[in-house]
């Protein structure tokens, strides 16, 4: 039975609509599913997704308060997919899917009967040769666009594997998960759980020298910074002890003693955002203390 398509969308007024209009070329047929997640919007994003779907009895809008991909990924694969779908198909609400890239996606599951996901590439970017490079030789996903199959949505109910709130970088644990069989540890060896699809292709707009762009590229920069400690401290908990150690918030494996051995990258561009992100640990934590400290 059909596509199911999941969009993340917070804060998309700009390129919802295009994201949409793009999934019929990309493959998209009468009988699909489109599952829109507005969370924690602040602009536009609400009403368009609602005119979108009055004009398209595929899409259904579904509204969350909490503005967190990972949070809305959870309500996707545990609430909203349907295992009766086999081809469950994610994709960020800023980036357009190229021509036929869904219909590869869910030929490549029939190809590879074996495998848990697929991930597509992308065919814009600056950085898109070392970023597709990096895609087809490490088997990850980018969670710009990629598809799950309703055996891997299956093993994520039944295991009560969920994202842990606030996680930057989703796509790097979904992909650590499936390489590891969903056990976790230190095992990343099962390659044929994941899948590349060279003719699944997305397109985005590079950002600009202009303001509103340039105040986009710091916020990516302070995620990314989060996310590189992130995956320092929690990918090292996993390998020790397994999938049971996934915290249900991602600030919970800010311990003392992690916090205590972040140190900044030495790239100068990373520096500055990473001496920043510590700086907001330690605040948290100790922040954290002086509450535990009053009960």
């Amino acid at each position: 039975m059909g596509l199911s398509v999941c969009i993340f969308a917070r804060n998309e007024e700009k390129h919802l609509a295009r994201c949409i209009i793009a999934l019929e070329a990309a493959g998209l047929n009468y009988d699909d599913q489109v599952h829109i997640l507005v969370n924690g919007c602040t602009d536009a994003t609400a009403q368009i997704a609602a005119t979108l779907a009055c004009a398209d009895k595929r899409i259904e809008v579904h509204h969350l308060p909490v503005g967190d991909k990972a949070n809305a990924w959870n309500e996707y694969v545990h609430r909203i997919s349907t295992t009766e779908i086999n081809t469950h198909i994610f994709l960020d609400g800023d980036i357009r899917p190229s021509t036929a890239s869904l219909s590869e996606l869910d030929r490549c599951f029939y190809l590879n009967r074996n495998a848990y996901g697929v991930a597509a590439l992308p065919i814009t970017g600056r950085s898109r040769r070392s970023w597709s490079k990096r895609l087809l030789c490490e088997q990850y996903i980018s969670g710009n666009l990629y598809a799950l199959s309703a055996a891997a949505i299956l093993r994520f109910r039944s295991g009560g594997i969920y994202m842990p709130i606030g996680a930057k970088g989703e796509d790097g644990l979904l992909t650590y998960i499936l390489l590891t069989d969903f056990k976790g540890g230190a095992d990343d060896s099962f390659l044929h759980n994941i899948e590349i699809c060279v003719n699944s292709t997305f397109e985005f707009d590079s950002l600009t020298f202009n303001i509103d762009d340039c105040k986009t590229y710091i916020k990516r920069l302070t995620r990314y910074s989060e996310r590189h400690f992130q995956k320092t401290i929690l990918y090292e908990k996993l390998k020790r002890e397994g999938l049971a150690a996934l915290p249900e918030n991602i600030y919970d494996i800010y311990t003392p003693a992690a916090i205590a051995t972040a140190r900044p990258r030495l790239h100068p561009l990373d520096v500055i955002f990473d001496l920043n992100t510590i700086r907001l640990l330690r605040r948290r934590q100790s922040k954290k203390r002086r509450i535990y400290s009053r009960a």
